[in-house]
């Protein structure tokens, strides 16, 4: 794992933006369309060739985007991302954007994978966070951008440590915006439903989940950037999702449970990375 060309440098301009999960899905839209505005891209994933691909087409564009590939879900990749966010100038902007959702029921699943899961969805969050925060607040500037999801709100069986990892992420978020808000750095957490991205064990569920109206990636990475210049803490994409989380406040634990389990059926794929 090594990246394509060399990082940091004197740039004039704008600051990094760095994006995580970049070579599909919401991460990739994350970083063209940063790219697009004249932000310095670093975008991170595991897959190499899609990256490159990805940084020849910004190239042709005018943009400037740098490949890292490397998997954040291992300790080595982990370590290697935190050397390249140490390497740059100034990082005006972090996109937490990788993640893998687990499924099936938990018993029956492999211990290792929701480990593993935890080590990218939670482990990752948390220390690229903590690496990029004491820069912005000594600047006084930045935005952290941390994905995580309307199943953040409840507990969701059939998919529980992905449910409580990003319930993390939401927890974690507001409670850093709360201690950073006088600071001019921004913390948003963005929660969308089932997108169309690779990730798709939820917007293809046989169950009713599979039948609820689908976001397109583009959509969710413009709501989001809206939501930074309106300085939200917490942001659902889409009305529906809203609507599922503002019911929550009035119906009793045990209806909320029951309601989830019924909605989505257990998925055969065990492992769907982002």
């Amino acid at each position: 794992m090594q990246q394509t060309r060399k990082m940091g440098g004197n740039y004039s301009g704008k600051g990094w933006a760095v994006v995580t999960g970049a070579s599909s899905g919401m991460g990739l839209a994350f970083a063209r369309e940063l790219a697009r505005r004249g932000q310095k891209v670093l975008a991170v994933a595991r897959r190499r060739d899609r990256l490159e691909a990805l940084a020849r087409e910004v190239a042709e564009q005018g943009g400037s985007l740098v490949a890292l590939a490397a998997d954040l879900g291992t300790m080595e990749g982990l370590e290697l991302v935190v050397m390249g966010l140490t390497s740059l100038d100034k990082i005006d902007l972090l996109v937490n954007n990788a993640g893998i959702a687990t499924s099936g029921d938990f018993q029956g699943s492999s211990l290792e994978k929701e480990l593993s899961a935890i080590r990218l969805n939670v482990d990752a969050v948390m220390t690229l966070t903590h690496v990029v925060l004491g820069e912005m607040l000594r600047r006084g500037h930045g935005t952290i951008i941390n994905i995580a999801s309307v199943v953040a709100f409840q507990p969701f069986p059939h998919f529980a440590v992905y449910a409580a990892s990003k319930a993390f992420v939401l927890s974690l978020t507001e409670a850093l915006a709360e201690e950073v808000k006088s600071s001019g750095v921004r913390v948003l957490a963005l929660c969308p439903g089932a997108a169309k991205t690779e990730m798709s064990v939820f917007s293809r569920n046989e169950g009713l989940l599979g039948k609820l109206p689908s976001l397109s990636a583009d959509q969710i990475v413009k709501t989001a950037l809206q939501a930074v210049q309106r300085r939200r803490v917490v942001k659902i994409v889409g009305w529906l999702n809203r609507m599922l989380v503002f019911q929550n406040r009035f119906l009793p634990r045990a209806v909320v449970r029951w309601m989830m389990g019924v909605i989505a059926k257990p998925p055969s794929d065990h492992a769907v990375p982002r």
